[in-house]
C-alpha cells in the first residue's frame, strides 16, 4: 500500500525542516521525500494523510526496556520471578503501552524469562500482538545461581572466581536465540540497600564473558555504577553500558576513547523515580537510602553533562517498568536529557531516533529514503517543547513498518 503524508514539518532524526513537505510510503519503506508547497502532489497514493502542519518524525527508540517487570501507566505490579504465562501477558501488555506512546523500537535491558522475551519478539514481528521492534536480552545470573531477577547482591567476595560458569551462561543464552546478554556488574540498591557500590564479578570472569560473546555473535550489556565496573566492561568489549553514575576521570576517558564502539544508557528516569517516588512504594525509603539516591542523581547529572561534551553516544531509556516509573512514562527521559544534561530538545530527539536506529542495528530512526517507515505525526513541535511527546494524545499518527497502528482523524 502507498501512503502519502503531506503538509508536515519533517524532523529527519537530526533537524527540523524550515518548510513543509511530504513523504511517500511504499510498503514498509520510505520511498520519497520532498519539501515545498505542493510537494509530491503528482503521486498516486492509495491513501493521503494531511498533517495540517504537524511534525513528522521517526518513531522513538528506548535503549533500556523492561517489559515484564509488572508496571505500566495502566496497571501497577511489583517485579518478581513469576510463571512464564504471567510474564508473557505482562510483557505483551507493556509492549502495547510502549507503542501507544510512540516507541516503535526497544532495546531490552533484560527479562527474567528468556523464553518469554523470544516468544514476545516473534509475536510482535508476526503482527500477532502490537509492540515495538525488540532486541532481546537475558537477565544476568551469578555463577552457579538460577536465572531470573535478582533481589540480593552479596558481592564477589563471598565466592571464588568462576570464568567457566560465566562463559557457559553466555553460550547458553546465545544458544536459545537471545541477541544480547546482560551482566549486573554492581548491585541494585533499590532492591538491596547499599549494593550499588558492590562489585559482583571478578575481572577475569567479565573478560571471559567478552570472549564468549564474540565467539557466539551476541552483544553484551553491563549494569554499572562504579568506575571499576565501567572500566572492566569496556576492556571486555561490552556494547551497551547502563547508569555510569560514579565514573571517575579515567573511566570517562575510557568511555570517550571507545565512543565509536559503545553506547551509554544513562537511565535518568529510574534515578529521578528512585529519588522522588520510590519511598512511596516502600523502596529506597530509609534516611540512608534517601541520601544515597540524592547523591546518585547529583553524580548522574555531572556524568551526563560530561559525556555530552565528549560526544559520547548517550541514549534515553530509564529502566521503566517498576511501580515508581511505569512503562508509558518513557518519554520523560527525553525531558531529563534536556533538564539534567544540557541537551537541546532537537539533540535529545536525535538520541531517541537516529542514534537509536544505530543501536538497533536497523535502517530506522531517520526520515530517509529507503529506511523503514516507523513514523510519528505529532501535534506541536517537540524540537521546541520536548514535553510534547510525554502525552500520547499529541501523537496523531503512529506508523510502524508502513502500517498505521494509530491513524489520524480525518
Amino acid at each position: 500500500m502507498t501512503i502519502l503524508i503531506r503538509n508536515v514539518r519533517i524532523f529527519d532524526g537530526t533537524s527540523l525542516s524550515d518548510q513543509t513537505g511530504a513523504v511517500l510510503i511504499e510498503g514498509d519503506r520510505i520511498a520519497r521525500i520532498a519539501t515545498g508547497e505542493g510537494a509530491l502532489a503528482d503521486c498516486d497514493a492509495a491513501r493521503v494523510i494531511d498533517g495540517h502542519g504537524g511534525t513528522l518524525m521517526p518513531g522513538l527508540v528506548d535503549a533500556h526496556t523492561h517489559l515484564a517487570l509488572g508496571s505500566s501507566v495502566e496497571v501497577m505490579g511489583r517485579p518478581g520471578n513469576f510463571p512464564d504465562d504471567v510474564l508473557a501477558l505482562t510483557a505483551a501488555h507493556c509492549a502495547r503501552v510502549m507503542l501507544d506512546h510512540g516507541f516503535t523500537s526497544a532495546y531490552s535491558g533484560g527479562s527474567s524469562s528468556p523464553g518469554v522475551e523470544i516468544a514476545l519478539k516473534a509475536a510482535i514481528d508476526k503482527g500477532q500482538v502490537p509492540g515495538p521492534r525488540l532486541v532481546t536480552s537475558s537477565f544476568e545470573r551469578l555463577p552457579g545461581g538460577m536465572p531470573g531477577l535478582l533481589f540480593k547482591f552479596p558481592g564477589r567476595d563471598v565466592r571464588e572466581s568462576n570464568p567457566a560458569a560465566v562463559t557457559h551462561f553466555v553460550e547458553e543464552m546465545a544458544g536459545i536465540g537471545l541477541q544480547a546478554v546482560k551482566f549486573l556488574l554492581n548491585g541494585v540498591s533499590a532492591m538491596d540497600a547499599g549494593s550499588n557500590m558492590n562489585e559482583q564479578f571478578y575481572e577475569d570472569e567479565i573478560l571471559a564473558a567478552g570472549e564468549a560473546a564474540r565467539k557466539a555473535g551476541v552483544w553484551l550489556t553491563a549494569h554499572c555504577y562504579t568506575a571499576d565496573a565501567i572500566k572492566i566492561a569496556i576492556k571486555a568489549g561490552f556494547r551497551v553500558i547502563y547508569h555510569c553514575n560514579y565514573a571517575d576521570d579515567e573511566a570517562l576517558d575510557m568511555i570517550e576513547a571507545a565512543k565509536g564502539d559503545i553506547f551509554v544508557g544513562l537511565a535518568p528516569g529510574i534515578e529521578e523515580a528512585d529519588r522522588d517516588r520510590a519511598p512511596k512504594f516502600g523502596m529506597m525509603a530509609s534516611p540512608e537510602q534517601v541520601a544515597e539516591q540524592a547523591a546518585a542523581v547529583e553524580h548522574k547529572i555531572r556524568v551526563g553533562q560530561e559525556l555530552r561534551k565528549r560526544g559520547v553516544r548517550s541514549l534515553p531509556g530509564g529502566d521503566y517498568g517498576f511501580p515508581q516509573n511505569p512503562v508509558g512514562l518513557n518519554a520523560r527521559d527525553l525531558e531529563l536529557f534536556v533538564e539534567w544534561f544540557g541537551y537541546t530538545p532537537a539533540e535529545a530527539l536525535h538520541t531517541a531516533t537516529a542514534l537509536g536506529g544505530v543501536l538497533m542495528d536497523m535502517e530506522l530512526g531517520q526520515v530517509k529514503e529507503g529506511f523503514l517507515a516507523d513514523l510519528l505525526l505529532v501535534d506541536g513541535d517537540p524540537t521546541q517543547d520536548i514535553s510534547t511527546l510525554k502525552n500520547k494524545d499529541n501523537l496523531r499518527m503512529i506508523m510502524k513498518g508502513g502500517a498505521l497502528y494509530k491513524a489520524p482523524a480525518a
